[in-house]
């Protein structure tokens, strides 16, 4: 057969498979069109590379791992059950707490919280701090492993094999050879760096590692999407972290983060979600006494080190991901842009809304709503960034203000709603969030809180550049084709 005939009957196979995989789109895709369009697009034009990455990652492998997830759940929660006699808070999860309701807005957020099972109740006596950037969290992170004396639930999406990664593998070590159970659990794609023979000393002092939804090239298991960005840090059951930043140098330095350390008794809330990563990981059940009801019966870890301001809230845990047919994180989002009186402030590294989304954010502010939405303006994903960039005639058009934060790489996501709620943890504003990822949030209410998020959005507002419609239009055909193109594909981002 000569080169060109072998060219040729390549392209004809690429083709014929790429027809054989419209129906696969046109089912899995059903209740997005426009990421069905896109995909077909990608057949038309680029039929093997289409084929290969919808096989890859683009079809949705979820439904086997949607029961595996769902009786995950149902076993946790079964077991948890059985101890709600035996802790002296009352039901570790259960029906959702009544509020007085005052307004439309409270009655409409209600429904929203329950209607989903991955909206935790609201919970009293609950005290907060902030970290901002990893310079702060990480000496808290530490500091919190070193005083465990029971147990550490250690989650994390990225996880990288250099200094910072040595260092903590190293706190998580000498906790476990002091008799504390060290939990390690680590997204297979993010956390892929320490997958292998790094956390081999945690193993040995009889530590556990997991991996979350590991790829297997020949077990139906290629499945880049649907990964685990959540960042969870639990000591005892008596202090809980959470938040955006990640575990490696490179968040020490020019990058730009969140987190908040959680006391009271919302730490349950965080410790079931990371008990249903695990029994889903390695299918070893965490409901007994050892981790739950702690914060009740010890009261908050006493940590060696200054503690920042604190706060006392109301607050619950939102668990959102692809095997609940509801996101509950892209409901209460949604919820909020409509029905906001006052102010939508939005601080996310990667803005990428589906069309509800974006009209919930720009009719929020045809309204008369304050809506702010501060992106960096260098960006770790560039193809992201563009994409994001996208969207800024349309926004600017309703009237949102659009900032670009200067100084480093922007990776906080908060979301303020008003003067007393407070959205924040690992998901960002774009679909993958909101569709693909399994996230953990934090929901707060009160106006001291709001106002000290409100108080560091406007610090970070003042290291921004203010983009105008002006600068948008000024834009050279060029920068506009690439931002076109990048929109064209951000259904599959």
């Amino acid at each position: 057969m000569s080169f060109e005939a072998a060219i040729l009957t390549g392209e004809l196979v690429s083709l014929v498979l790429a027809i054989l995989s419209v129906p696969s789109v046109l089912l899995e895709r059903r209740a997005r069109p426009t990421a069905a369009t896109v995909w077909l697009l990608l057949f038309l034009f680029v039929p093997f590379v289409g084929v290969l990455l919808w096989w890859s990652i683009g079809r949705l492998y979820m439904r086997r791992r949607r029961r595996r997830r769902r009786r995950a759940k149902a076993d946790v929660v079964s077991r948890l059950a059985d101890l709600r006699d035996e802790l002296s808070a009352g039901p570790v999860t259960g029906p959702h707490q009544a509020l007085t309701m005052q307004t439309p807005r409270d009655q409409a957020r209600l429904r929203v919280f329950s209607e989903s099972d991955r909206v935790f109740p609201t919970r009293r006596g609950n005290r907060l701090r902030f970290f901002v950037n990893a310079a702060q969290a990480y000496p808290a992170f530490l500091a919190a492993i070193e005083a465990a004396q029971e147990h550490v639930h250690f989650q994390f999406y990225i996880y990288e094999a250099d200094e910072t990664g040595r260092r903590f593998r190293d706190a998580l070590v000498a906790a476990a050879k002091r008799g504390v159970t060290v939990r390690v659990l680590v997204d297979a794609v993010g956390g892929a760096p320490v997958a292998g023979d790094f956390m081999d000393p945690l193993r040995a002092a009889g530590g556990y590692f997991e991996t979350f939804m590991p790829m297997r090239l020949f077990r139906r298991r290629l499945t880049l999407n649907f990964r685990n960005h959540r960042k969870i840090l639990i000591v005892d059951g008596r202090t809980a972290f959470t938040g955006g930043i990640n575990i490696g140098d490179e968040y020490t330095h020019d990058w730009h983060d969140l987190a908040v350390q959680l006391d009271g008794p919302a730490i349950d809330q965080l410790q079931e979600v990371f008990a249903e990563d695990w029994y889903f990981a390695c299918g070893y059940s965490l409901a007994s006494k050892k981790n739950f009801g702690r914060y009740e019966t010890d009261g908050a870890l006493t940590l060696p080190m200054a503690l920042p301001p604190q706060h006392s809230a109301r607050c619950r845990v939102i668990a959102s991901g692809p095997d609940t047919a509801q996101n509950a994180t892209f409901d209460l989002f949604f919820l909020a842009c409509t029905t906001a009186i006052e102010r939508v402030w939005i601080m996310t590294p990667y803005f990428i809304p589906d069309q509800a989304m974006l009209t919930a954010v720009t009719s929020a502010a045809r309204r008369g709503v304050d809506v702010r939405l501060l992106v960096p303006q260098r960006s770790d994903v560039p193809f992201v960034q563009l994409a994001c960039r996208s969207y800024y005639q349309d926004l600017l058009v309703a009237g949102v203000k659009i900032y670009e934060y200067l100084p480093a790489v922007l990776h906080a996501k908060a979301l303020l709603f008003d003067r007393d709620w407070v959205m924040l943890g690992s998901a960002n504003v774009d679909i993958r969030s909101f569709r693909l990822n399994f996230e953990a949030s934090l929901f707060i209410e009160g106006e001291d809180v709001n106002a000290t998020l409100a108080d560091r959005f406007e610090q970070d507002i003042r290291d921004a550049a203010l983009v105008t419609e002006a600068q948008v239009m000024a834009q050279s055909r060029y920068t506009q084709v690439k931002q076109a193109a990048a929109h064209l594909f951000s259904p599959l981002l």
